[in-house]
């Protein structure tokens, strides 16, 4: 009880200090994955103001890794994933399957996360001032995979969503103190265990091509 006590009188003396664009990403951001548990196209547009405003968020506390994953890779990436979750399905009409992956595609993308991780991790922590850099990192990496998953509509993508969410509340936003982030992410959390449960009568006979 103590603890949560803690937790709750370090949200309070947080909140003054909460910028307007960490208000826009949160909210947005919840926006968005809530339609993608329910499999709507319309998650996209919703996604891409959160990323824009989560990339000045992260700017602001000197998570270098987060703020590049969400500028350079996030928007690009949820423009695409707009459009081939519209445009590539049988009849080019919103209709894209959910897929999943086979063993070897699963492999694949985890020695794939993994090269991310480190690959990131090292420069970050050796010429820049991120005061966590290899669970900057490591988020990164595994969002990195899992935003790649879910613009192709592969089901796996809510399994690394869930990790990722329990990274950034088990450390990274702790450490910095975000505490409005911090219960979001647990938000996310719970989504991403019902989008996995919501989708998987979803996942068409075919596998996917990794």
């Amino acid at each position: 009880m103590n603890h949560f006590q803690q937790w709750l009188n370090a949200l309070a003396r947080s909140q003054p200090n909460l910028s307007w664009q960490e208000w826009v990403a949160a909210l947005t951001g919840l926006v968005c994955v809530w339609l993608t548990v329910k499999n709507k196209t319309s998650n996209w547009p919703w996604g891409i103001v959160s990323v824009l405003a989560y990339a000045w968020v992260f700017w602001q506390n000197r998570l270098y890794a987060s703020c590049g994953l969400n500028l350079l890779y996030f928007f690009p990436c949820c423009v695409y994933g707009w459009w081939h979750w519209a445009k590539c399905g049988p009849t080019q009409n919103d209709d894209l399957p959910v897929r999943k992956l086979t063993t070897n595609g699963n492999l694949k993308w985890i020695a794939i996360t993994i090269a991310f991780t480190f690959g990131i991790g090292y420069p970050i922590a050796h010429f820049t001032n991120d005061p966590i850099p290899y669970a900057d990192a490591l988020a990164t990496g595994m969002s990195i995979v899992a935003q790649w998953m879910q613009a192709k509509k592969w089901f796996e993508n809510w399994w690394y969503w869930i990790v990722v969410d329990v990274v950034y509340i088990g450390y990274v936003y702790p450490a910095q103190h975000m505490y409005l982030s911090l219960a979001l992410y647990a938000v996310y959390l719970v989504v991403a265990i019902r989008g996995a449960i919501e989708w998987r009568p979803l996942v068409a006979p075919e596998p996917a091509h990794a």
